[in-house]
């Protein structure tokens, strides 16, 4: 992961400029309006072909972003949304480092990049009410989706993205950071010029995960820190930063952890996690969240840290909405109704025995029914591609099939082909897609091994009792 650098920067100064620049469009015009990014379309349509999805349409979205709060980032939060906006992506937030600056931030590092604290501490109580006032400025209903969030960023428990919530926590009030002496001498022990990785890299390793869980399931109203049962959480860049305590389940946070960082293209030189650290023998964090009992979706993200946004090659995620509101989006991401995907402008939508992904259907033994649209525009149509069909393994997943498929145009039907799966050997299936284009991912493992690059996963299905 690339380390980024500090630069001074001056205290927010308002959002009256980002609610100068976004134009209002009427609330249902972009359900017609055909996908693309950096000002350019693909030409492929938002609807789906599946009758699955006769009520929702496509969205693309970027749900981690950091920007000069985060303080090892670059990029004018003032106007990050509205760069955002004028990629093509149409829904998305700044998801600010939450380290241990909460209630007291102001006082032990005032303003924003005071000699770099912020850096080490994270954003604080006003930089929270900062995040919500810019967000507000930029949400345009109908045109374009934007809400505060942060990201819960532990030195070797793991990040997770919290989107949606009233109220902030960081691992310093979880007991997920470091000693309280070690965080007492933090300026003695470790200069703070030193990138904030490596102080994490070289802090004692006590954290828990265990109460942000609780944290997360807990009310808003709740005493001392709130809670945040009002928001969803997602699992970030998997693997790095840590494995979320191996992958430790908690039933009533599992019911707002709904997504997971399939693609994440952050100074990441391959941003496909299916293969993250596979050649140190790191077990796959796809099979080992699912298997662990998590139930969620997939998304893509820039995770973007130069100030740049919207960048080309970045990762994006794709949202079957019912309306393009926070609302509708919140919704969404609940139903795990996403997908991830590498490629700008690309629409995947897939349902398994009529369930659409991210939902769950009854299922034993046997033959399951798999239809799948998928469109980038004219350059696709009669385009090449491989299905991989992926099931629960012990360390690394199972390959259950490998399709070809042709990519149709816009008037031909949905691709569908059928897999057998046994629930007794695993409780989910997800298909990754995969462009002979691409160049194969240079950690690949038997048998994901061949064919080409995943260019987008479709969210998981979840195999309920009959």
């Amino acid at each position: 992961m690339e380390k980024h650098g500090i630069r001074r920067r001056q205290f927010l100064k308002g959002v009256a400029a980002v609610g100068g620049i976004l134009a209002a469009r009427p609330l249902a015009s972009i359900a017609s309006s055909p996908l693309g990014g950096l000002g350019t379309t693909t030409g492929a349509s938002r609807s789906s072909k599946l009758a699955a999805s006769e009520n929702v349409f496509l969205v693309h979205s970027d749900l981690h972003n950091h920007s000069l709060i985060s303080g090892d980032a670059f990029g004018d939060p003032d106007r990050a949304l509205a760069d955002i906006r004028a990629a093509g992506i149409d829904v998305a937030c700044m998801t600010e480092h939450a380290i241990m600056g909460k209630g007291h931030g102001e006082l032990t590092c005032p303003g924003h990049n005071k000699g770099g604290c912020d850096m080490v501490e994270g954003i604080n109580d006003t930089d929270w009410g900062d995040m919500g006032r810019i967000a507000d400025a930029a949400y345009d209903p109908g045109g374009f989706v934007s809400f505060r969030a942060f990201e819960y960023s532990t030195p070797t428990v793991g990040h997770l993205n919290v989107w949606f919530t009233e109220k902030f926590t960081d691992p310093l009030h979880m007991r997920a950071l470091i000693t309280p002496r070690a965080i007492s001498q933090v300026d003695q022990v470790f200069p703070q010029s030193q990138p904030v990785v490596d102080l994490f890299e070289q802090a004692p390793d006590i954290a828990t995960i265990k109460p942000f869980y609780n944290w997360l399931a807990s009310p808003p109203e709740k005493a001392l820190f709130g809670g945040g049962n009002d928001g969803i959480a997602g699992f970030n860049h998997p693997g790095d930063f840590g494995d979320f305590e191996g992958w430790t389940f908690d039933p009533r946070a599992a019911k707002l952890v709904t997504m997971f960082e399939a693609f994440n293209t952050n100074g990441y030189r391959y941003p496909d996690f299916f293969f993250y650290k596979a050649e140190e023998g790191m077990a796959n964090p796809f099979n080992a969240c699912l298997n662990a009992g998590w139930r969620v979706g997939f998304t893509g993200v820039s995770d973007e840290h130069s100030g740049v946004y919207g960048r080309p090659g970045m990762s994006r995620g794709g949202l079957w909405v019912s309306a393009l509101t926070r609302n509708a989006v919140r919704d969404a991401l609940f139903a795990r109704r996403a997908f991830a995907s590498l490629e700008p402008g690309l629409r995947l939508d897939a349902t398994a025995n009529g369930a659409p992904m991210g939902s769950s259907f009854a299922h034993g033994s046997g033959p399951i029914v798999v239809e799948l649209d998928i469109d980038r525009g004219p350059e696709w149509v009669g385009k090449t591609l491989w299905v991989e069909v992926v099931r629960p393994g012990k360390t690394d997943p199972v390959l259950a099939a490998s399709v070809p498929i042709v990519v149709p145009a816009p008037d031909q039907p949905s691709v569908g082909f059928t897999v057998i799966a046994d629930r007794g050997e695993g409780d989910w299936l997800f298909l990754r897609i995969i462009d002979p284009d691409r160049p194969m991912h240079p950690h690949a493992k038997a048998p994901f091994e061949a064919h080409g690059g995943a260019v987008a996963y479709a969210s998981p299905w979840f195999l309920d009792p009959v």
